[in-house]
């Protein structure tokens, strides 16, 4: 009677413990696929932030003072179309997920490219850029 209740009783087979692991190995591979390429997209999410940001910040300096907070610095891009750098002193609560804190007329940049700019339309545009799938982005 014990022989035929061992003999009744299956365990677990070595093919379902290998369709087990594959499964997992499967859904690991997943799993850290995506973590990467999430990881590829903060810096260009977090300059449309700054951007959008900006951009919301620009909009109610220049309806409260009638002009656009910009530094002396002007940036001439493809000899056509000129930028002003942004001061970022004259904005209130801003800060800056990508890109240096900077801000103010006496400030000295070291990497002039690493600055926000505006144009005349109050359109910002991240100098430096930020690459996602090997395209580069500059604006929002």
């Amino acid at each position: 009677m014990i022989k035929e209740k061992i003999k009744q009783k299956k365990g677990i087979t070595l093919i379902s413990v290998i369709v087990s692991i594959i499964l997992l190995l499967i859904l690991s591979t997943i799993v850290i696929y995506s973590s990467r390429s999430s990881n590829n997209v903060s810096p260009y999410n977090n300059m449309k932030a700054d951007i959008n940001l900006l951009e919301d910040k620009i909009l109610i300096y220049y309806n409260k003072y009638n002009e656009i907070p910009t530094t002396r610095r002007t940036i001439q891009i493809n000899n056509a179309i000129t930028y002003s750098e942004i001061d970022l002193s004259k904005l209130e609560n801003i800060t800056l997920r990508y890109g240096q804190e900077y801000g103010g007329v006496d400030t000295l940049l070291i990497d002039t490219s690493d600055v926000y700019v505006v144009n005349g339309n109050l359109e910002v545009y991240y100098l430096k850029g930020a690459e996602l799938d090997n395209v580069k982005y500059y604006e929002n």
